[in-house]
């Protein structure tokens, strides 16, 4: 995201009103979510540090770098900056430029050459750049009273509508490039705040938020908590119980491999306990994914 030469409050009062008449700045549910993770990551690793698990540091920087920070902020924050009013794209950006100069502080005893490259450009921009080298600059401790547990909530909610929003796009074949509405039943005026989020992480041409799904729909439903979801599509009912058919008679196969496996006492008494395991996995999985297709073709054959 292209943040140079956009006012980013840089003296703005976080938890304050703002400083000699600046613009106004207001931060969204998804960046105190954001600095929330952060402090709990800087927490983290400095408890590993304290134990020399280093390899315990690379791994939550990681996480946290694409896990959190790339695949879910950067992605809202691109809504916030698109949709967003002048005060919340100012938010957006200072949160983006500021948390990527804290994780390249974060990062920078496991991969000092890459983030001392980069903080030289971040940090004038985050407005953190106070010294010649990064190397200078303090570690990131953990402040507590940034963390958010109500906004971590929030966004745990909109993951799981995302999730459920792909998943539905998978279980009907649903082309990547193809755009079409969701409806939304249920969820109460927290859907309405993430209907242009959605929007964006699930392909959708829009959000349509209604009382109740069609009597008369044949598409899959997806539940998450009070909260039901259903692409508004349309269905080659013919096509498309052929094709649940198959899948079921696929899933029924494995179900019945797996489980010939782990009624097999020679098997079991030879497998790994990891292999095992796994197998068993496999059952519940299968069966699961079995569950959501079964009402899905009866559905089609009423």
């Amino acid at each position: 995201m292209n943040v140079e030469d956009h006012d980013l409050a840089l003296e703005h009062q976080q938890n304050g009103p703002a400083c000699g008449g600046n613009a106004p700045l207001e931060f969204s549910f998804a960046d105190r979510w954001i600095v929330s993770q952060l402090q709990r990551v800087e927490k983290e690793v400095e408890q590993h540090f304290t134990d020399y698990r280093f390899d315990l540091v690379a791994q939550t920087i990681y996480k946290f770098i694409w896990d959190e920070f790339c695949d879910w902020y950067l992605e809202i924050a691109k809504v916030e900056v698109q949709t967003g009013n002048d005060a919340q794209q100012r938010g957006a950006r200072r949160t983006l430029v500021r948390t990527l100069e804290a994780v390249l502080r974060l990062a920078h005893p496991l991969i000092p050459f890459i983030t001392e490259e980069l903080w030289q450009t971040v940090a004038p921009i985050a407005g953190r750049k106070t010294h010649d080298s990064i190397m200078l600059a303090a570690y990131p401790r953990a402040e507590e009273y940034k963390l958010d547990p109500a906004s971590e909530a929030k966004v745990e909610r909109l993951k799981a509508l995302a999730y459920a929003t792909r998943n539905l796009r998978g279980e009907m074949n649903v082309s990547p490039a193809l755009r079409m509405p969701l409806l939304v039943a249920g969820g109460g005026a927290e859907i309405s705040e993430f209907a242009d989020i959605l929007k964006a992480l699930g392909k959708l041409s829009e959000v349509q938020i209604v009382d109740d799904m069609p009597a008369d729909a044949m598409a899959p439903v997806a539940v998450v908590g009070e909260t039901r979801l259903m692409l508004k599509v349309e269905i080659d009912v013919a096509a498309e119980r052929v094709r649940l058919a198959k899948e079921i008679e696929k899933l029924e196969k494995l179900i019945s491999i797996a489980q010939g496996k782990l009624s097999n006492e020679g098997f079991v008494a030879r497998a790994p306990a990891a292999v095992i395991d796994q197998e068993k996995q496999r059952v519940a999985d299968f069966t699961a994914t079995l569950e959501q297709l079964k009402p899905q073709l009866a559905k089609l054959a009423d």
